[in-house]
């Protein structure tokens, strides 16, 4: 009986801490300015340790982890049309299999 009401207690507080946390949507000009504030605070945080990775890497010489692309990233409908023409090549691939087995 004390095994099962420890376990009890103890998922009994799962998931708590999700459910309290509360979606930032101000109604207020101030409350916007401040939550861009926030969003830029931590975009600088971001690249400023990239940067300092980057330093430390040239410094090092060792090899760089962020480099820089000028490559365009794929877009989703782009993505999409790769994966379904990668999978028709499969099936068509094993439907000729089973047909060649057959004859």
């Amino acid at each position: 009986m004390g095994i099962l009401s420890y376990g009890y207690k103890a998922l009994k507080g799962a998931g708590q801490a999700i459910k309290k946390v509360k979606p930032n949507v101000p109604k207020s000009e101030i409350g916007k300015k401040i939550r861009d504030l926030k969003i830029a605070t931590q975009k600088s945080k971001g690249s400023l340790a990239k940067l300092k990775q980057t330093a430390f890497e040239i410094k090092n010489k060792k090899p760089i982890t962020f480099k820089k692309s000028t490559k365009k990233s794929e877009s989703n409908t782009e993505a999409y049309k790769r994966i379904q023409g990668e999978n028709t090549k499969v099936f068509k691939n094993i439907i000729k299999r089973a047909t060649e087995n057959k004859k």
